[in-house]
């Protein structure tokens, strides 16, 4: 039975501090999962409870839910890819990461809704992948719900940040639902970006990752794979090494030999990982098609105390401008950690930030996503060993266009519902004091130089990068999951997701690991000798 109990020591994880000398480790199995973040961990369990012997290598620490704080500042250093500082190559945009055991379900605001309709026609007709139709992939997304206690919020989930903006939307007509979550029985703290330490969360920390140790996976920490071992046009395994967390030195190398290679490092460490393994990459789409989908945060400041950061951290979602014609703008409610929000908003010194520490207690937030299809690249530069990762990513004028919109919306829903002042998450500080006034001051907020530094920007859904799709020109996985190039390499997480999801991806990458692993188990003998 995979509903196995959390032990209350935590997880069997082999660590770099379990290494007791430096000799390599060499691993024999039949498969072997690059990641342990939703797509890892999914299609991790599914092929072990075939009887499959499994090795998930994540690269970052197991830190037990038992020990995190909900001190986002410590969350930051320990959870975080880059400490929270991963940036695009110009440095105006913030791309958040899990870098842990669970990946960034762990650190997710437990946002779990469905791709729409539209967007699962779109890859079942136009990209070629029948198998990922709404009426295919709806009993995978049925699945994960159930395992992962998949949930409309109640109305003791939908704190007052969520309320203030409620009473906005109502006032103005504006239609609004409920956030739908993976979480059970809710302890409403409001530290969800930090990680659940109470375990309501249903993160893959607690959910598929001890249930695939429960059927026998095994799961290296500290563990970064540096290439893919390819032999005859085959992947044959992993190389790289197990580093200590704490001072970054090599305890040990590692290699796995494998008869199937998995890839779930996520839509920015998969193509980088790829491409410093030398796949062939004759389409020139590896890195490709990468899709950040931009976040920013808006504040309502109102005359009497919210306490918004109390409560389930995302209560509900406007979806009066998802269609086409509004330019499928997501606008959620979610108040973060003030660390977190004087990055975004904030960065003023002395009096000033004082002034904003002081009015944290009466601000809502909402959070605006605009979709910006896929046009973004990310691509290792330099040796395997030393080199680094560069994300190519520009806000278009469209995309400028379309967040001035979303200020203007959100202003709007924040004086409806009573607010004295808004704050718009420019660099230059901006802020409004009145309806009257509001189109004025957001037009004025200037596009710039090709819209760097204009408005401070955050991504915590990247994907893309490795598209799925039945064109070898178009696409770098098949509709399978399997390379085109590469035999017996599979890639399980966001990177393969063929267009923007435009909602928040986690549900999709579960449903789609689950659709890759049936396969694979159906089509075992192409890919097991033995």
């Amino acid at each position: 039975m995979i509903y196995k109990e959390m032990p209350k020591e935590g997880l069997d994880v082999i660590q770099a501090r379990d290494i007791r000398n430096n000799d390599d480790i060499v691993l024999n199995v039949d498969v072997v999962v690059v990641g342990s973040g939703t797509g890892g961990a999914v299609i991790a369990h599914e092929l072990a409870a075939t009887g499959k012997s499994v090795v998930i290598l994540e690269a970052g620490k197991y830190i037990p839910s038992s020990q995190f704080t909900e001190d986002m500042a410590w969350s930051l250093e320990n959870l975080y890819k880059d400490v929270g500082t991963q940036t695009n190559t110009i440095g105006d945009m913030v791309v958040l990461e899990g870098n842990c055991v669970g990946g960034s379900s762990v650190i997710s605001a437990a946002i779990a809704t469905r791709a729409p309709d539209y967007v699962l026609q779109d890859w079942a007709t136009k990209h070629g992948i029948p198998g990922v139709s709404p009426e295919n992939l709806a009993k995978y997304y049925e699945k994960v719900e159930k395992r992962l206690h998949v949930h409309l919020n109640e109305p003791h989930e939908i704190n007052d940040t969520a309320n203030t903006i409620i009473r906005g939307c109502e006032s103005l007509g504006w239609s609004w639902r409920p956030q739908s979550r993976n979480v059970k029985q809710c302890a409403l703290t409001g530290h969800c970006l930090a990680g659940c330490p109470s375990d309501r969360k249903t993160s893959m920390q607690v959910s598929y990752l001890p249930w695939a140790i429960a059927a026998g996976a095994r799961l290296y920490a500290d563990t970064y794979v540096e290439q893919i071992i390819v032999r005859n046009g085959r992947a044959v395994g992993v190389t790289g090494v197990i580093r200590d967390p704490d001072n970054n030195d090599i305890v040990c190398n590692i290699k796995v030999n494998a008869q199937l290679v998995v890839s779930s490092a996520g839509a920015i460490q998969t193509p980088l990982l790829l491409q410093r393994s030398g796949l062939p990459n004759k389409s020139n789409q590896l890195g490709r098609n990468l899709a950040l989908h931009p976040v920013v945060v808006v504040l309502g400041k109102f005359p009497v105390p919210i306490y918004g950061f109390r409560g389930a951290f995302a209560g509900m979602h406007v979806d009066e401008f998802l269609s086409e014609e509004e330019g499928r703008m997501l606008m959620e409610s979610g108040l973060a950690a003030p660390v977190q929000l004087m990055a975004q908003n904030e960065l003023s010194m002395g009096v000033d930030h004082i002034r904003f520490i002081e009015e944290f207690k009466y601000l809502s937030a909402l959070n605006i996503l605009v979709p910006d299809n896929n046009h973004g690249f990310v691509h290792w530069s330099g040796p395997v060993r030393g080199g680094s990762r560069r994300i190519e990513w520009n806000m278009t004028r469209e995309e400028f266009e379309q967040f001035k919109i979303g200020l203007k919306r959100a202003g709007r829903i924040f004086f409806a519902a009573g607010a004295e002042r808004v704050y718009m998450p420019t660099y230059q500080r901006t802020q409004v004091t009145s309806l009257e006034e509001l189109d004025q001051v957001v037009d004025s907020i200037d596009y710039g130089s090709l819209g760097i530094f204009s408005m401070r920007l955050l991504s915590l859904n990247a994907q893309g990068s490795c598209r799925m799709g039945a064109d070898s020109a178009t696409a770098i996985v098949d509709p399978y999951g399997e390379t085109y190039e590469i035999s017996g390499l599979f890639v399980s997480d966001a990177s393969i997701l063929p267009s923007i999801v435009v909602q928040h991806p986690l549900l999709t990458v579960a449903a789609m690991a689950h659709y890759i692993a049936d396969n694979i188990i159906r089509r075992s003998n192409s890919y097991f000798w033995s």
